[in-house]
């Protein structure tokens, strides 16, 4: 996934690249995309593209 593609980030994690506010990223909430219900895929709100959400990989 480029840049481009990423999903936006919250504004919990956009106020967190400031200096002094790095502890905001523990109040984002957005780690999961919420889907429309029975909307066949569109999408209510989606994901925050900040790199503090993403999963480590599985330990072999």
């Amino acid at each position: 996934m480029t840049a481009a593609e990423a999903p936006p980030l919250s504004p919990e994690c956009t106020l967190a690249r400031e200096p002094g506010y790095g502890a905001a990223h523990e109040e984002c909430r957005r780690t999961d995309d919420i889907p429309l219900p029975h909307g066949s895929g569109i999408l209510l709100q989606r994901r925050c593209g900040c790199v503090c959400h993403r999963q480590a990989p599985p330990e072999p």
